[in-house]
């Protein structure tokens, strides 16, 4: 729907298509924004078809079967139908958000792009009317997606456009709300009696983490057995692509960041998802604490090699900020930023938390406050283990869970407007 030589590097990576500018072109075709036409049911179709979100699973029956469902719900936009939670999750997990994003344009053919734009307007419907952002966000990505696609324009797709525009335009960034009462740290916790065997505690990191220096910095004095190097694979985001890295405000901080010093423990890389090498090396090490920093989900076999569990950081309140960019969606609500340490389970982000504190969005460099702060409740945690040959008394989880996935660059473009007028996203 945009020629070839209008698109910018930023919308073959990332379909960051949605800008006022796209909707004049569309216009100049002629088109205006009218009302989406009628589509009648052809049968009851009680849950959406997930395959839809797979452009190469969605043969006719799929996307006939998701029209009649997005036609059922019409006039209903208050709260996610059935099964639409699941929806969302296999469209921000599926090639349609990924970079680049021009690759996956070139499988969307012309039908295929009209009933994602119908899904990306029932989708900003039920933003509005149920002010959950999320289906915004996944909205424009859709939206993005078919816009990159060599395929002529619609009277459809303008008006569509028209409403993700006004809806970004109204979006409304809330002031942070206060601070909630911390959560005492692990080292205020301890009731176990002091270890009589002092545990191996190993490290699993990705292999391009910048945190792992500083956490092995601030860690030196414990018993840190190896690190495993985890590779990133092929899906990981090309250099320049915003999903490359979480949004953060830009940095206010003039104070300089000291180079952690070199570690001497020993390191084994592996490649992406050979989680047998990672278990074997676990093993050999006889780990009794896993470590994980700047990884993505791990499989059981790995969970189940460490006698005292797995412990993972997390940048967002849980349960109501599980997944990707949890700070940004934070700030986006106006609510407080929390780190947590939490005990790794089969199920993501789920976990007991062993030890939280909150971090005030308003300081001079959020990214680096947050990042110190989840490395200093790893290390707390570390000690304690240390200390007591156990993990720290943990905290269920308690509340709605809610998962995020990485911010649209539409969306992170609105908070730096909002949150820093003349800067831009570090």
């Amino acid at each position: 729907m945009i020629t070839a030589d209008a698109l910018t590097d930023s919308a073959r990576l990332d379909g960051a298509t949605i800008a006022f500018t796209t909707l004049r072109d569309l216009r100049a075709q002629a088109l205006r924004p009218a009302a989406l036409p009628t589509t009648t049911p052809a049968a009851p179709v009680a849950r959406p078809p997930l395959l839809i979100a797979r452009p190469s699973h969605a043969d006719s029956q799929v996307r006939t079967d998701t029209r009649s469902w997005i036609a059922a719900l019409a006039g209903r936009h208050q709260a996610p139908a059935p099964g639409e939670e699941a929806l969302l999750h296999a469209v921000e997990t599926s090639a349609l958000s990924r970079p680049p994003v021009a690759d996956t344009a070139r499988a969307i053919d012309a039908d295929l792009a009209e009933v994602y734009v119908r899904l990306a307007r029932r989708w900003l419907e039920l933003a509005r009317g149920s002010e959950d952002p999320r289906y915004l966000n996944a909205a424009l990505k859709l939206l993005g997606a078919c816009l990159v696609a060599p395929l002529p324009a619609t009277e459809l797709a303008a008006d569509t456009l028209a409403r993700a525009l006004e809806a970004l335009d109204t979006l409304t960034v809330h002031p942070p709300r206060p601070l909630m009462r911390p959560l005492a740290d692990a080292a205020a916790r301890t009731t176990e009696p002091a270890a009589t065997l002092e545990p191996r505690i190993a490290v699993l990191a990705g292999a391009d983490s910048r945190g792992l220096p500083q956490f092995l910095a601030a860690a030196r004095t414990l018993p840190i057995t190896g690190v495993v190097l985890h590779e990133a694979g092929r899906r990981a985001e090309p250099a320049g692509s915003a999903y490359a890295s979480a949004w953060y405000p830009p940095s206010r901080s003039t104070r300089a960041r000291l180079a952690p010093a070199p570690s001497t423990v020993a390191h084994r890389r592996v490649e992406h998802r050979d989680w047998a090498a990672v278990a074997a090396y676990l093993t050999e090490w006889r780990t009794d604490l896993l470590v994980l920093i700047g990884m993505d989900v791990v499989p059981a076999p790995v969970l189940t090699v460490p006698t005292l569990g797995t412990i993972n950081a997390h940048n967002g309140a849980l349960p109501g900020y599980r997944g990707m960019d949890a700070v940004a969606w934070a700030v986006l609500a106006g609510d407080p930023v929390v780190c947590s340490v939490h005990h790794v389970t089969a199920d993501v982000d789920a976990g007991n938390i062993l030890a939280a504190r909150e971090v005030s969005a308003d300081t001079p460099d959020l990214r680096q406050d947050v990042k110190g702060t989840q490395l200093d409740l790893l290390t707390q945690v570390c000690r304690h283990v240390a200390a007591t040959g156990a993990l720290p008394t943990g905290q269920p989880q308690t509340g709605t869970p809610r998962r995020y996935y990485r911010m649209h660059p539409a969306l992170r473009h609105r908070l730096d407007t909002s949150t820093h007028p003349t800067g831009a996203a570090s």
